[in-house]
């Protein structure tokens, strides 16, 4: 756009007024429409009439908006288009202009009938296509990028086989026919050609010899195939500026009739930026995803060109768990920022673990979490190990997990002082719940039995969830008591389903006030029986148990009702005032009037002589509820409310009130009007809060419902 031209070129200017529009050009090819209201102008609109490249000028700087944008109309967004019809009403223009336009402006995917039509079409032509070739540079680039990355090591489906089934091969019966397939050459066998080397009758999972191959292969007679499905990585030196890590999912299938079969798919690539390279000033590495469901991705030839994309994830691809190739890491990693991984994955690597990589490496340079990783690796904590890697948060970089980070020792790292209960852990290979676990033995000086330690991690119970049982009795009681009423009426909940009827039921015996130092009660022969037996006495006593309850939490408010009630009951002509004895009767009048009352921030304002409730009912009817009253120790009140937060009356209502607080004044003493003094504050500090946080519908129910006693 030669903008400098147009600027220089004076607009021509309408005769009429309104909305006007006038065109002219610059160097042929540039069409300028003058956009004027009222015979002042508001943007001149520019666009080539060959290419279609626009821009506006207005208030004297450049913008690359559309002709609907410089006439004063947005996207729709909801319908996704103009509303044309309301923008040619503002497009007006002299005959000639518009036959002007559509003689010199042609589109070459769309009709269009109105000049202003044809315009906007023509830049969505133009955008369209150069959002066309911006993607083609940017997927240039990706290529480029994917091009480098090497091939994968020779013999990497023999090494994920080695690494996760020993490279064992296996026979495979065909239970049509009763032949047995050896995965290592796919010939058949009868089973009676199969032997151990004891010259016995092999049985599920046994070794035998292939008559036809020799090879020695293991029998699965419950199998009608083996299939695994693991993953791990390779990292992979490319140049001076970057390294990759690749993240592969590995397909290994055993069937009747064919030899083993080893597939491997990749998944994701990480490019990791050198210290020497230009990329690493706006990134440390820079993700690709597998991107195979896109057809317009998939190359033409070559291995790697096409398949990969750093924009979007359409299949939910991710990096797991799995092994890690043992070479190549160093030299990757070097100037890199995880370069201080290297001496720990190469240990790692080399040694078969199976972790989760890729979290590992999101810390960067953690001293603290290599140090922990290197000392679960050298302890041979192995599933510790891979559950720590697991337990890293990928937006915030931070391990999350129960270890304590910053300790050297590993009883400071597990915060368990007993080697034994330690070495319990390696020698079990126990992860987080053991660790659990084992904390509460130590805390609690209790053992725990190899059994009841198996069955807590089995149904992956932790101790917090096990804490109404345990602390009744020992983990194998409680393993043994649980596994019997599952037998029982709970046949169809799992063991954590009855563990939690378990706490539900000690919660409610609490509330009914029953005792839990009482065998039969804390463990009751039928738990379902006694735990439905809880919920009805729950529900037959509610009213009361609330009242309780709330007493027991509220006992000071209630003490001050009990203090006001002399003050501020009251009995005129046809309406009375009374103070409420008990918290839950505050509850109860909530729910019959259908408003707010019953929230505990009134119950707060009692306690602190901030604000009172009383019940303005009348004489003739006083045990039902009418209107709820929050008022001041001084009188002033704040809210009356009816049912529905509805006013019924409030004619005969106010008059009553307004007799009300002069009784009140009459009645206060100077502790009252100190008090009333601190409640004035706190009232404008509630309102000036409500204010700030723009709450105008409760601001407008307050001020509606205030009358400040005089």
């Amino acid at each position: 756009m030669k903008k400098a031209k147009v600027e220089a070129v004076a607009p021509i200017k309408p005769r009429k007024s309104g909305w006007w529009i006038t065109i002219q050009t610059v160097e042929d090819s540039i069409l300028v429409l003058n956009i004027f209201k009222n015979k002042i102008l508001t943007a001149r609109h520019c666009i080539n009439m060959v290419s279609g490249e626009y821009a506006t000028l207005k208030d004297k700087a450049w913008t690359t908006r559309n002709v609907a944008d410089a006439l004063g109309f947005e996207y729709h967004s909801g319908y996704y288009c103009y509303d044309f019809n309301k923008i040619e009403k503002r497009a007006r223009m002299s005959k000639e202009s518009a036959e002007y336009i559509k003689n010199n402006i042609t589109l070459d995917y769309s009709y269009a009938s109105s000049p202003i039509e044809i315009i906007s079409k023509k830049e969505t032509e133009y955008a369209r296509g150069c959002r066309d070739r911006a993607e083609d540079r940017r997927m240039s680039r990706v290529k480029h990028v994917m091009n480098k990355v090497p091939d994968v090591p020779v013999g990497i489906k023999e090494w994920i086989d080695e690494k996760e089934l020993g490279g064992l091969n296996y026979m495979i019966k065909d239970r049509a026919t009763d032949l047995w397939t050896c995965s290592a050459c796919a010939t058949e066998s009868k089973l009676k050609n199969l032997q151990t080397e004891n010259g016995k009758k092999p049985k599920n999972n046994d070794m035998v010899i292939c008559p036809h191959c020799g090879e020695k292969v293991q029998i699965l007679t419950r199998n009608k195939r083996k299939d695994v499905t693991t993953h791990f990585a390779i990292i992979q030196p490319i140049d001076s500026e970057m390294s990759v890590v690749r993240h592969f999912t590995a397909y290994i299938q055993c069937r009747i009739k064919s030899r083993k079969s080893i597939a491997i798919e990749e998944d994701v690539r990480i490019m990791l930026y050198k210290s020497a390279s230009k990329e690493r000033q706006k990134n440390k590495c820079v993700i690709y995803y597998e991107q195979s469901c896109r057809p317009d991705l998939i190359p033409n030839g070559g291995q790697h060109e096409g398949f990969f994309d750093n924009k979007g994830n359409p299949t939910n691809k991710k990096e797991y768990q799995g092994y890690l190739y043992d070479g190549g890491i160093e030299e990757a990693f070097k100037d890199t920022v995880y370069e201080a991984w290297t001496r720990v994955f190469k240990q790692m690597s080399a040694n078969n673990v199976k972790v989760n990589y890729n979290k590992l490496m999101i810390t960067e340079n953690d001293e603290n979490l290599i140090n922990l990783v290197e000392m679960l690796f050298k302890g041979r904590f192995t599933r510790l190990l891979q559950e720590t890697s697991e337990s890293i948060a990928y937006w915030t970089k931070a391990y999350l997990g129960p270890l304590r980070l910053s300790e050297e020792s590993i009883e400071d790292v597990f915060d368990i002082g007993d080697r034994q209960k330690i070495n319990r852990i390696r020698e079990k290979n126990g992860g987080q719940l053991m660790l659990d676990w084992m904390k509460w033995s130590e805390e609690q000086n209790k053992k725990i039995s190899d059994k009841a330690l198996k069955w807590l991690e089995k149904n992956k119970l932790r101790v917090a969830e096990m804490a109404e049982i345990i602390c009744r009795m020992s983990p194998e009681k409680a393993m043994n008591y649980i596994e019997k009423q599952r037998k029982g009426e709970y046949a169809s909940f799992s063991i954590r389903q009855v563990v939690s009827q378990y706490g539900d039921y000690i919660n409610m015996c609490g509330r009914l006030h029953r005792d839990l130092t009482d065998e039969m009660i804390f463990k009751p022969r039928e738990l379902k029986r006694r735990h439905d037996e809880a919920v009805l006495e729950i529900e037959r006593l509610g009213e009361q148990l609330i009242a309780e309850e709330y007493s027991e939490r509220f006992g000071e408010a209630e003490q001050v009702l009990k203090d006001i009630k002399s003050k501020f009951e009251y009995i005129g002509k046809g309406f009375c005032i009374k103070v409420p004895e008990k918290i839950v009767d505050i509850v109860k009048e909530g729910n019959y009037l259908h408003h707010c009352v019953g929230g505990e921030r009134y119950f707060d304002r009692i306690k602190s002589n901030e604000t009172y409730i009383c019940f303005l009912r009348k004489v003739a009817e006083p045990d039902i509820p009418f209107y709820t009253i929050e008022v001041e120790p001084g009188g002033t009140i704040r809210q009356h409310r009816g049912m529905f937060d509805e006013e019924p009356e409030l004619d005969k209502v106010k008059p009553f009130l307004r007799e009300w607080q002069k009784v009140i004044r009459k009645r206060m003493s100077k502790k009252d009007h100190k008090l009333a003094a601190v409640s004035k504050i706190r009232r404008e500090e509630n309102i000036a809060e409500l204010r700030e946080k723009n709450n105008t519908r409760v601001l407008k129910g307050l001020e509606e419902d205030f009358m400040e006693a005089i």
